[in-house]
């Protein structure tokens, strides 16, 4: 009995053990990682072809390697994009994240284009007096002996001896007095003849630039005065004083130039493909350069018909043409100094609630103008556009894209996908023309 019992249990010992190994050899492989996995599935899957690492355009339908040693990197089918239309791609979700595609929707808004240049602070034209001398003479008192000062109206600014005006003193005094002694004479010619002499030696100390004070004075004298002062005609700066005291003058020799700065001129330079933008007028920011928390706001007063300076460079082989316009502003207190150099700007509205792009989603092939139009689905296309006005970074866009569209602005995508992008825009222009593009094969944007 005891030999059937140890049977029993050495039966039912095996069977278990094999039961253990047959579990064993058929239960499936461990779990493996989501890496290995992917592996697998990557090499089950058919090699479309192989492209170039470093020029994307490239192809080949086997391994390879380019010029430099680096191994074609090949392509698999599920990577590969499907094409939909003349220049549409898709690029999958994952390489749109890789590659930093950005994109924004197309919206109105109003452009405003900043213009700037440099002015440059001169005097008002009519604000500037040349003192000459009408008469020869010798300068007996300088009262503006040195350059820079401030005079007023009226204020002495030298006295001459002068033959002629002692002379023309005396015919003064002499018609006054005959005019006194026909005052009471029953004769109306005579006191009209007197009274004409009279005006006549008054006109001839005013063509001198006897003031009217100073020929009252020499009434109220009675008598001929050795000197007579030449006095300023304006307030101003004495920035120019060509005579010293004691030197003699010829009629006709400038002494002094004084300017006017209570007002001064700015002229700017612009050029000529921003002059649609310029009309008189328009408000302008001046700031000085050593200032820049300082500012005036003035308008553009003038916009001269000439250019207003033509320079060439030799290095550079260019000629620049510029158009001056002029700006005028206050300067009670004399801050802005002539010759002194400001930075205007100017804005101008150049569109107003017109569709615009950022200036990065617009490509210039030299011919025409592009976007990349984000269909949002993972699709791209290459668009024709006609462009405006550009101002603030934007392009406004007359016809191409409508309002609501998204393009793309990234510049990464623009670079990575420069050489697909040209293929694409071959097989647009080959459908506008009813025939496929020339050219090597490019591959699609992946």
């Amino acid at each position: 009995m005891k030999r059937i019992i140890t049977a029993f249990i050495f039966l039912a010992a095996g069977l278990a053990v094999g039961g253990v190994a047959v579990w064993l050899f058929l239960s499936p492989a461990p779990h493996k990682g989501a890496t290995e996995k992917a592996a697998e599935t990557k090499a089950e899957q058919k090699v479309l072809y192989y492209r170039n690492p470093m020029d994307p355009s490239v192809t080949s339908p086997v391994p390879m390697k380019d010029q430099m040693g680096m191994d074609y990197i090949p392509v698999y089918e599920a990577e590969a994009p499907v094409a939909e239309g003349p220049g549409v791609v898709r690029i999958t979700p994952e390489r749109i994240q890789k590659i930093g595609v950005k994109s924004e929707p197309v919206a109105r808004r109003d452009l405003q284009r900043v213009i700037r240049t440099v002015g440059r602070v001169e005097p008002v034209e009519d604000r500037v007096r040349v003192i000459t001398a009408k008469v020869t003479g010798w300068i007996e008192r300088l009262y503006v002996n040195r350059t820079d000062q401030m005079v007023s109206p009226g204020e002495k600014l030298l006295e001459i001896y002068s033959p002629e005006l002692v002379s023309a003193q005396q015919e003064y005094l002499l018609a006054l007095e005959g005019k006194k002694k026909v005052q009471a004479s029953p004769y109306p010619e005579a006191r009209e003849e007197a009274e004409s002499l009279l005006r006549a030696a008054r006109q001839r100390l005013r063509y001198w630039d006897i003031s009217e004070d100073q020929i009252r004075a020499l009434e109220a004298r009675g008598e001929v005065s050795r000197t007579l002062a030449i006095r300023s005609p304006d307030t101003g700066s004495v920035t120019e004083k060509m005579v010293v005291e004691g030197q003699k003058i010829e009629a006709g020799e400038p002494l002094f130039k004084i300017i006017d700065h209570s007002r001064v001129w700015v002229y700017g330079e612009i050029y000529e493909y921003e002059m649609p933008y310029i009309k008189k007028g328009q408000a302008a920011t001046l700031s000085p350069a050593y200032s820049p928390g300082e500012s005036y706001k003035g308008k553009i007063e003038h916009i001269y018909s000439h250019l207003g300076s033509i320079r060439y460079t030799p290095e550079e082989g260019t000629e620049v043409r510029t158009a001056k316009v002029r700006f005028a502003l206050p300067n009670r207190e004399h801050r802005l100094k002539l010759g002194m150099y400001l930075n205007v700007e100017i804005s101008v509205p150049v569109a107003r609630n017109s569709p615009a792009v950022p200036d990065s989603a617009v490509i210039d092939t030299g011919e025409r103008q592009l976007v990349i139009v984000d269909r949002r689905d993972g699709t791209f296309e290459p668009r024709e556009v006609r462009i405006g006005a550009r101002g603030e970074g934007m392009y406004e866009i007359k016809a191409g894209v409508d309002e609501g569209e998204w393009v793309v602005t990234s510049a990464n995508f623009l670079v990575d996908s420069e050489s697909n992008l040209k293929a694409a825009v071959g097989a647009l222009e080959g459908h506008d023309r009813g025939s496929a593009p020339s050219g090597r094969r490019a591959a699609p944007v992946h």
